[in-house]
């Protein structure tokens, strides 16, 4: 049941904060049996927008403020000072209503080192159940992949001449290629999978909300941004909300659950008084709990591109240009559910590494159907090239440098400072270059490169470091992966433990990305929805061993 207010100290058993990935999986899980009164409260409105539902009509969203928050990072000291627009969900279903739908589980290597490091239960072996719960991909090894689950999984395979050529184009290079990357392989390359299910976006909301909504103990909340964890000494009691500019208690009998993401989750926790004292007092906020890790780790993957101009008008560019190529592929989307409107990012991908040092896969390129001035350039408006063109993504999969955010005023709607810190660390420099000069002979395979007119950017001038360092630094944006912030570990460097319960504060958990000590790496979305299910078993499993 949704609602726009509730009672003064209204109570429920569990409060979730935030319906994004992981806080869609909570409140379905938590309010499953019956038993228990579940409240969500998200600080966005619902998620009605048609355009949400079409994954290539991310292009409408993005810079859409209705559905988005525009945060903005600190001056970034290498990247010529320049701050960074990070754009996340602000509506039911959070960031996974806006992002690019690709479905990754990400390096099994990377959760086995959570394990390795104190996380018992972290390890891929202990995660493949629930990616596999979470999950409805029929086509795939039973085994290993699940079937009937409530997200929807589409393998793009021979999507397009583009997709078959760029994987032709990467094998040549002699990159292996992968049936299925989700099977516990990795490394190699491959058309993509989708979150989608018959064409549409298959998100938390819509998998995991949409079909629960009218349970009778569990309530929606939504436009009512937290403002802080209510403490009972050091045990959460409840959270305050703003609804409608007035400021509501709501009580928690059981457990207070902060889904709210990597750039909200700390900020409550610092405005509650958990965090960091000297941080705290700086702003005159009462110390309930000195936790120093809160608002550390911050990891994202920063992204830097090839462009290329195509001898074929068969990319997004075209179609969002040309009236005609609308209708056609929207003809193909209500009739046959196919077609580029099905999509919204990129479609395929390799995963490699950067030398034969390298330990497992640290590098990314990846293929987009579409190219523009940046990553926000998805309209004519926002800098589309008025050309076909497609875009190499370049990432390093575990980037080196690593952030902070932290509250700069007690107002909760002010965002929190967030610094990434990109390239401070020469390693991810280093990565750039190599992953740029390894995109550029991918592009010159007899496969891909009949489809190529030109290189358009950084373009064939910038040839040496150099030249390549300083196109880096004044292109570099993210991908979208924050997380880490509230990392899960056994020390004195963390903010949960591995039944992702707040160090030193009872009743109180965190359930969200902010939670991964690193990048699991690629795509986030699917380690978001399997952590919102592993956290909703340890908290079903605390409230019977009560």
């Amino acid at each position: 049941m949704y609602v726009s207010s509730l009672p003064q100290n209204a109570e429920f058993d569990y409060v979730v904060v935030g319906a994004g990935s992981s806080g869609c999986v909570m409140a379905n899980r938590l309010s499953a049996d019956g038993r228990h009164q579940v409240l969500l409260i998200e600080a966005g409105g619902r998620d009605n927008n048609i355009n949400i539902r079409i994954p290539v009509m991310v292009a409408k969203l993005l810079m859409d403020e209705r559905v988005t928050w525009p945060f903005m990072t600190e001056p970034q000291t290498h990247l010529n000072g320049k701050p960074q627009l990070w754009v996340r969900g602000r509506v039911i279903g959070g960031s996974n209503a806006i992002n690019g739908l690709l479905f990754v589980r990400g390096d099994p290597a990377e959760y086995d080192k959570w394990r390795e490091a104190g996380c018992a239960g972290w390890g891929y072996s202990d995660l493949l159940p629930y990616f596999k719960r979470l999950e409805d991909y029929p086509e795939g090894d039973p085994a290993v992949r699940g079937r009937g689950g409530p997200i929807g999984v589409t393998n793009l395979g021979h999507f397009d001449e583009l997709v078959d050529a760029f994987v032709d184009a990467c094998e040549q290079n002699g990159f292996k290629r992968l049936s299925d990357y989700n099977d516990g392989s990795y490394e190699g390359t491959f058309p993509l999978q989708y979150s989608t299910r018959n064409g549409f976006r298959s998100s938390s909301a819509t998998a995991y909300l949409r079909p629960v909504r009218k349970r009778p103990n569990l309530t929606i909340l939504t436009n009512a941004p937290a403002t802080h964890v209510l403490t009972e000494g050091k045990r959460a009691s409840g959270v305050e909300v703003s609804c409608g500019g007035t400021l509501q208690q709501i009580r928690a009998r059981r457990e207070v659950v902060l889904s709210a993401g990597p750039l909200k989750s700390p900020q409550i926790l610092e405005l509650s008084g958990i965090g960091n004292a000297e941080i705290l007092q700086k702003f005159g906020i009462g110390v309930v709990h000195h936790l120093p890790a809160v608002g550390e780790n911050l990891r994202d993957h920063p992204n830097v591109r090839l462009t290329f101009e195509c001898a074929k008008p068969i990319t997004i560019n075209d179609v969002l240009r040309n009236p005609l190529l609308k209708v056609k592929e929207g003809l193909r989307f209500v009739f046959k559910r196919k077609g580029l409107l099905t999509i919204c990012s990129a479609t395929a991908q390799t995963n490699f590494r950067s030398s034969s040092e390298a330990k497992q896969p640290d590098l990314v390129l990846r293929l987009l159907p579409v190219s523009g001035k940046d990553r926000y350039a998805r309209t004519k408006r926002y800098g589309l090239d008025p050309f076909p063109g497609f875009t190499f993504g370049i990432t390093p999969l575990q980037p080196h440098s690593v952030g902070t955010m932290h509250i700069r005023s007690t107002d909760p709607h002010d965002q929190a400072a967030m610094d990434p810190r990109y390239l401070a660390h020469e390693a991810d420099v280093q990565l750039f270059l190599d992953g740029i000069r390894i995109g550029r002979r991918v592009a010159q395979q007899p496969a891909l490169k009949p489809l190529i007119v030109r290189e358009t950017r950084p373009g064939p001038d910038a040839n040496d470091d150099a030249a390549l360092l300083d196109y880096v630094r004044e292109t570099v944006q993210t991908s979208w992966h924050m997380i880490g912030t509230c990392k899960m570990g056994v020390d004195d460097a963390s903010v949960v433990d591995p039944e992702l319960r707040v160090r030193g504060v009872a009743n109180l958990r965190v359930v969200d990305t902010s939670i991964c000590p690193t990048i699991p790496s690629s795509n986030t979305n699917a380690a978001a929805i399997a952590i919102g299910e592993k956290g909703a078993d340890l908290v079903l499993a605390a409230a019977r061993a009560r």
